[in-house]
């Protein structure tokens, strides 16, 4: 231990026996030493800029039949407005990130993140936003255990919509088993609040807290190859009765680094029972949904796909991340029997930042 090791060097240091040449080395290492240390214990931080496009084949969630119910009577889709309901559209993201942190020792750290985003969206009229977000994590190693306790803060203002704001907490604990086996599990709270105003006079009716759990087993073939399995727990509760539901289901995910890139296949199985029915939709049904999500990633430093990058991009600081997503939901209400699928294409340029100790 380095308790061990500081009284080993100071009993060498003070011991007559000791050469003079022995002790001088000491020093020397100690020096270097404390060198590293004072390197290891500065801060650090990072600036990201992002762009990013996702297609999008039913922005709106047009229903698999396209027909909704209200007052238990079913309707066809109301294809009314075209700038209201849209199937295809782009989604364009504009985003900066600075995160600062630092090294407390060799087994722990913090981070601090501020992070603004601008999102556009081509076709329809409500959907634009800009979201100001921040967090602040810290990270500690207790033998086997990495645990992460976070807070964060997220405020969107949306074109046409309700605002809102939201506050969360949680811890995130990896268990090392072994080499080939970790689990992973955390526990998370976050409470919304909408803004109410002339516009939205009852958009308070909205605040919700979500409590939400999981635990995952990851097992590694190899150094380059991971399988995940997790499982999730999570209860929404809001001032809307009918929107109040518990959510459980499973993950599977499969990860392997190849000199392209890490590709990440993770598929998502859930189940959402509500609490009471939306009497203005159907007074006679208890809504209950079953979804699906699947998503195909790749993701790494764009030199890797692009070599002839490197003459502009030397310190490998350009990221690029590639994500094809499917979302079916099935539900018993039809109005919530949706699906969709995403295509995003984003690049991450990264700036390292020098901040003094």
């Amino acid at each position: 231990s380095a308790v061990k090791v500081d009284l080993m060097v100071r009993t060498m240091m003070n011991d007559p026996n000791t050469s003079e040449q022995t002790k001088k080395i000491i020093a020397e290492l100690l020096v270097k030493t404390k060198e590293e240390e004072k390197k290891e214990n500065k801060w650090f931080a990072y600036l990201d800029l992002t762009y990013a496009q996702t297609k999008e084949n039913n922005i709106s969630g047009v229903t698999k039949n396209k027909k909704i119910m209200q007052g238990n009577v079913l309707q066809v889709y109301p294809f009314v407005d075209r700038s209201l309901v849209v199937k295809a559209d782009r989604t364009r993201k504009r985003a900066a990130s600075i995160t600062f942190g630092k090294n407390i020792d060799d087994s722990s750290s913090f981070f601090i993140n501020l992070g603004a985003d601008i999102n556009d969206v081509d076709k329809k009229v409500k959907g634009d936003n800009d979201i100001l977000s921040t967090s602040l994590s810290y990270f500690k190693m207790f033998g086997n255990h990495y645990i992460s306790p976070y807070l964060y803060w997220t405020k969107p203002n949306y074109t046409g919509q309700e605002d809102y704001q939201t506050v969360g907490a949680g811890i995130n604990n990896t268990l090392i088993i072994n080499e080939k086996n970790n689990i992973n599990y955390s526990l998370a709270f976050s409470d919304t609040v909408y803004n109410t105003n002339s516009k939205f006079p009852s958009a308070n009716e909205s605040n919700s807290n979500i409590y939400s759990s999981f635990v995952r087993h990851n097992y590694n073939f190899s150094n380059n190859k991971q399988l995940g399995t997790r499982l999730i727990l999570n209860r929404t509760e809001t001032l809307k009765e009918y929107d109040t539901y518990y959510s459980k289901g499973i993950s599977l995910s499969y990860s392997q680094i190849y000199p392209i890139g890490t590709l990440n296949l993770t598929s998502t199985y859930l189940e959402n029972d509500y609490e009471e029915r939306e009497s203005f939709i159907s007074s006679k049904i208890l809504r209950s949904d079953e979804s699906l999500v699947t998503s195909l990633s790749l993701s790494g430093q764009i030199n890797q796909i692009l070599p002839f990058i490197r003459t502009i991009n030397s310190d490998n600081s350009i990221f690029y991340s590639l994500n094809l997503k499917n979302s079916d939901v099935s539900s018993n209400i039809v109005n919530y029997d949706v699906e969709r699928n995403f295509f995003t294409v984003s690049l991450t340029k990264r700036l390292n930042l020098n901040v003094a100790k």
